[in-house]
């Protein structure tokens, strides 16, 4: 093929086989170093300017998906896991290529029309997990009129806008997650009510709960621990340590309260931090949850995993299958980039 005419990153191309000439749109971007390139078959008649500016336009979602595909695909197959099947990994990747495509494609009015919608749907998500769910009109009623819905505790109130500032921190704010780090989640958290930041005294035993958290004492121990684990290189998918992680976290339970909140806010922290998106769980949601974090107790990691991979690919499912549901966004100029 030779290029004919076009940006530098899509462009026109014709390919000649016995004297009759065929055209492609060819996209070309980065992966690992390298060019890697994606077309859309035109036909056999070249078009003019003013047809490949309509064709740009046209293709530019297939393109960009087709890329993003393409990528996934190739990035999946370097993880080499006993828990997540090559189809979910797939998913994953092709969730992270994809979330990539959006921050560079999106105009600063669509992000942040996405950022509120999200941040919503993650803080109400991890809310309706614990004991006393707020709905998502509460939430949405606190963070856009600024007022304490009916009915709903101060305490609530407090800790759905402390939860706001977090979730937009969290990603910068673990980035070097240690003790220090956590205990002061915690604290901002739970600020004014004089248990933040505090480690448990108490035994941390839940009703109905087989497991039996460390005593106090142990608690910095087991929280070094795995700290140590998830500093260092592995092998796994981040999912795949971001829940582990969580749910060793949960067994540990390093706080009277609050350990929930605070878990999920780390699990949504690592989730972004390598590229993927927060969880969004539903009060429905619970007992599969627990149940995810029960198998864990049981030593079922595997099941642990599958559990909350399901959650979140039923979370995410445009995302997570691609096609042009998971765009977001109108086709657009195509002023498309490497990645």
């Amino acid at each position: 093929m030779e290029p004919i005419r076009g940006i530098p990153m899509v462009y026109l191309t014709r390919k000649t086989t016995r004297g009759q000439h065929y055209y492609y749109l060819v996209k070309s971007f980065k992966y690992d170093g390298r060019v890697e390139k994606v077309q859309q078959y035109l036909g056999s008649d070249e078009p003019n300017e003013s047809e490949l500016e309509q064709l740009k336009q046209k293709y530019t979602i297939d393109l960009e998906l087709a890329a993003i595909e393409r990528m996934a695909i190739m990035s999946s197959e370097t993880y080499r896991t006993p828990y997540l099947e090559k189809s979910a990994l797939l998913g994953l990747e092709r969730m992270r290529f994809l979330n990539r495509a959006l921050h560079r494609l999106e105009s600063p009015e669509e992000r942040t029309q996405e950022n509120m919608k999200n941040s919503v749907l993650n803080i109400n998500g991890n809310m309706s997990l614990s004991s006393t769910p707020l709905s998502i009109d509460s939430v949405e009623a606190i963070f856009e009129q600024d007022r304490a819905p009916t009915g709903v505790p101060l305490s609530k109130v407090l800790e759905a806008l402390a939860l706001r500032r977090l979730h937009d921190e969290i990603p910068d704010r673990i980035a070097r997650l240690d003790k220090k780090s956590i205990l002061r989640l915690h604290q901002d958290l739970f600020e004014g009510t004089g248990k933040g930041g505090i480690l448990r005294q108490g035994s941390g035993s839940l009703p109905g709960s087989a497991f039996m958290p460390p005593p106090p004492i142990l608690i910095e121990d087991e929280l070094e621990g795995l700290l140590q684990w998830w500093h260092d290189p592995s092998p796994l998918h981040s999912f795949e340590r971001s829940i582990l992680f969580h749910h060793r976290f949960q067994q540990v339970r390093p706080f009277e309260s609050g350990n929930g909140l605070v878990g999920r806010l780390i699990l949504d922290g690592m989730l972004v931090r390598s590229g993927l998106s927060t969880t969004r769980w539903q009060k429905e949601d619970r007992s599969i949850y627990l149940s995810g974090l029960v198998a864990g107790d049981r030593g079922d990691r595997t099941k642990l995993i599958e559990i909350f991979w399901k959650a979140y690919k039923k979370q995410h499912k445009p995302s997570v299958e691609g096609g042009k549901d998971s765009m977001r966004l109108s086709p657009r100029q195509s002023q498309l980039e490497a990645f």
